[in-house]
């Protein structure tokens, strides 16, 4: 296997992790019925997302270097094309989990907090 291929299936791989996690980590923090716990896991999925974000910022680093590096070779680069469409789409549904959440959370802990300070 050469070091082009190498990268472009490493791009879509970040990709498609990238995609993957935040349906993962919303799965297990819709499992808990307690309100603190329901709490904890927004956060969680929260901190997970922001990974994904990372890993899909990776991904497309990755993907479009190892299409230059195909083009510059003469190889194929249809895995370098695929990897970069997954990791902007991954990068995109995982920013829009992150802001999404994170001001759903900050909400509902605002109101908390308020409700508290008033009783």
């Amino acid at each position: 296997m050469d070091t082009t291929k190498q990268q472009q299936i490493t791009g879509l791989v970040f990709g498609a992790i990238s995609l993957l996690l935040p349906n993962v980590s919303s799965i297990i923090s819709r499992a808990t019925s307690d309100t603190k716990a329901a709490t904890g896991g927004a956060i969680a999925v929260i901190i997970i997302s922001l990974a994904a974000l990372i890993l899909g910022i990776i991904g497309i680093i990755k993907s479009a270097g190892a299409r230059k590096a195909a083009t510059e070779a003469g190889e194929k680069k249809i895995l370098g094309t695929v990897g970069l469409i997954v990791s902007i789409v991954g990068t995109v549904y995982a920013a829009l989990i992150f802001i999404i959440l994170g001001v759903c959370v900050a909400c509902v802990l605002c109101v908390g907090a308020a409700a508290l300070a008033s009783a």
